[in-house]
């Protein structure tokens, strides 16, 4: 049975992972994402901070964005951006706060959401988040994981002691 369902996934997943991903990379906040090929930008704000994208039927809506946390508090953005979801309609039915990541998806009506986010050095953050139709979750569901293994930080965070251990002493 398992081999049969593995076989399956394989054959579900295969055009999503073989296709050409083009890489986001947002230099000024410091992450990257891949995005599918099949999607485009419809909007680019100005300040640079994100991406609308949505694939030629208008059938998902992909944002990726990246705020700047007040006090560098990246437990509090997550919970508020929970909060708003929810304010706005959507039923949660799973959600998962790390220490340094976020994620959560629910359903509004005929469509599913799902949000991630990682925390980034230097007091930002960086998210996606994608809403698509029930009816295609077969269709975007690889595409979700795939956007939540790629979006990470592209600088290393590193502590005040990893960074003072290498300042000569003076005393």
């Amino acid at each position: 049975m398992l081999p049969r369902l593995t076989a399956l996934f394989l054959l579900v997943a295969l055009p999503v992972l073989a296709a050409d991903w083009r890489t986001y990379d947002n230099e000024r906040l410091g992450y990257t994402i891949e995005l599918p090929p099949e999607f485009a930008v419809t909007v680019r704000p100005e300040n640079g901070d994100g991406l609308a994208l949505s694939p030629a039927d208008h059938s998902a809506r992909l944002l990726v964005f990246g705020p700047y946390l007040t006090d560098g508090d990246f437990a509090s953005e997550a919970r508020t951006r929970l909060a708003l979801t929810r304010n706005d309609g959507w039923q949660i039915s799973y959600s998962k706060l790390g220490s340094r990541s976020v994620s959560f998806s629910g359903t509004r009506q005929d469509r599913i959401i799902y949000v991630r986010g990682v925390q980034l050095c230097a007091g930002g953050a960086a998210f996606f988040q994608m809403d698509y139709p029930k009816r295609e979750m077969q269709r975007y569901d690889a595409v979700v994981m795939r956007l939540v293994r790629s979006l990470r930080p592209t600088q290393k965070c590193t502590s005040s002691r990893q960074v003072l251990r290498g300042y000569p002493s003076t005393g």
